[in-house]
């Protein structure tokens, strides 16, 4: 019997599963598959062409660090992928 003063009481909900962790996967974007590591980068411009004082231009420096480097190295300079494929697209670069 419901009294005036109590609420009605609301069935229990089921406790719910622990998920299981996986493991992370390692995700490779398109860019890495079309330039390849090891891949060789030809500087095609004699200075920087990015405005100066900006993260990109910063960035392009890394390409001077080696004049003709690979890819790895690149990358490790703090070039993105994203700055490669748009450096091959204007003529900056050339990649291979």
């Amino acid at each position: 019997m419901n009294d005036a003063v109590t609420p009605p009481t609301k069935p229990a909900k089921p406790a719910k599963e622990a998920k299981e962790k996986k493991e992370p996967t390692v995700r490779r974007s398109k860019f890495a598959e079309i330039y390849p590591d090891e891949a060789n980068i030809t500087v095609l411009v004699e200075k920087n062409p990015k405005k100066e004082g900006s993260k990109s231009h910063a960035r392009f420096e890394g390409h001077f660090k080696n004049k003709s480097g690979t890819v790895k190295e690149a990358l490790a300079n703090g070039v993105t992928y994203q700055d490669i494929a748009y450096e091959v697209g204007r003529a900056f670069i050339k990649v291979g």
